[in-house]
């Protein structure tokens, strides 16, 4: 399979940190080649450390999240394509300014049920 996404797209904006999980650019990859057409990444691996100046959970640290910026009839082909490649966590936001879909792979755990499906 085609590799579509770069180390520089992935890795953390705030300290240039790549650490992005195998097993989860297997899957985005996966959701790339369906789709057929370049997706936008808004947000990749990002630190501990900027996730917290910024106030987000630490999802993106684990390495294995990613934000999707689409809309409309793209951010529901994306969705589909994502279930079935065995993301487990969705996050939509399709209101207003900056337009994403929040894919990631983490494990059930005592705080985290999957799969779920959440809007912002």
């Amino acid at each position: 399979m085609k590799h579509y996404f770069s180390k520089e797209e992935l890795m953390c904006s705030h300290c240039q940190e790549y650490h992005f999980n195998k097993n989860t650019l297997l899957r985005l990859n996966t959701v790339r080649e369906e789709f057929g057409k370049p997706m936008l990444v808004s947000s990749g691996y990002r630190c501990k450390d900027y996730n917290n100046l910024r106030g987000f959970t630490q999802t993106h640290s684990t390495g294995q999240a990613v934000d999707i910026a689409c809309s409309r009839k793209d951010a529901f082909r994306i969705l589909k394509l994502a279930l079935n490649a065995g993301f487990t966590g969705i996050g939509i936001k399709q209101n207003g300014e900056g337009r994403f879909i929040h894919l990631d792979d983490l494990p059930m755990s005592e705080k985290r049920i999957r799969p779920t499906i959440w809007s912002y």
